[in-house]
């Protein structure tokens, strides 16, 4: 297929010799004033140039030769006129589906910005309302907390960097309420029939935490000593645990 463009000319203006102030020395002309534009497949493009040509308005007859008067005249006209709308109609088309596609590409940019502004706002309301109630604990208070599987991960030369949740884990959560608290620490118990367990997933029964080691939990995962099988040190795999809720006000059936 071959393709057309190049660039062709339209007539966008025309003065007399009366307008152009000219009429005593050069009667009976028209200047032409023509808008060049780049095209393709004859759809114009951009604009190009502005030029224009004389006939005798009598006969039609092109003018070839010219006085600097004349041109002067046209000239200064050329020169206030603008190009036409129409001399960028292929390039708008073309502007308006990728202005169209980059709007809603920056609204979804906006949009998720302001969403993750807002859960990661959320995030810090609840990790601060947890903190409040760890700080000025009472009795059945009523924590819930999540427990992770989580793998090691090394560098190339077997050091550790980080841990990442196993392939084939998933949280888990279990309740727990308060049945002790001191000043530097708190007591639970594990509760039967709540919200979200029925036994303790390999935790104990009864244990006790200090204050500073559930605040750190509520904002993230921790290795908390709370379970019956302890993680080994330098263990490739372990279960990391952090204060998922905290329930205050409710009536509890410890069982």
């Amino acid at each position: 297929m071959r393709f057309k463009f190049g660039t062709y000319s339209l007539k966008i203006k025309t003065y007399n010799s009366s307008e152009l102030g000219i009429e005593k020395e050069h009667p009976n002309l028209d200047f032409t004033i023509r808008q060049k534009v780049f095209h393709f497949w004859f759809i114009p493009l951009f604009p190009v140039d502005k030029f224009w040509k004389v006939k005798r308005s009598d006969t039609g007859e092109e003018v070839l030769e010219t006085t600097p008067k004349m041109r002067n005249a046209i000239d200064l006209k050329v020169l206030k006129q603008k190009s036409p709308i129409w001399s960028y109609s292929g390039s708008i088309v073309i502007a308006i589906p990728l202005l169209l596609l980059m709007g809603y590409f920056l609204y979804g940019v906006v949009d998720n910005a302001i969403d993750n502004v807002n859960k990661n706002v959320a995030k810090n309301n609840r990790i601060d309302n947890k903190e409040e109630l760890v700080k000025a604990p009472e009795i059945n208070d009523l924590y819930t907390f999540k427990t992770l599987d989580v793998d090691i991960v090394t560098d190339m030369n077997g050091h550790f960097v980080k841990y990442k949740p196993s392939y084939f884990s998933s949280p888990t959560k279990v309740d727990y309420v308060v049945n002790y608290i001191s000043k530097d620490s708190i007591g639970f118990e594990f509760i039967k029939s709540r919200n979200y367990s029925n036994h303790t997933f390999g935790f104990k029964q009864e244990f006790r935490l200090s204050k500073n080691e559930l605040i750190l939990a509520t904002k993230n995962y921790q290795d908390l000593k709370i379970q019956k099988y302890p993680n080994e040190v330098g263990a490739k795999t372990k279960d990391i645990v952090g204060v998922f809720e905290i329930v205050r006000g409710e009536e509890m059936d410890v069982n």
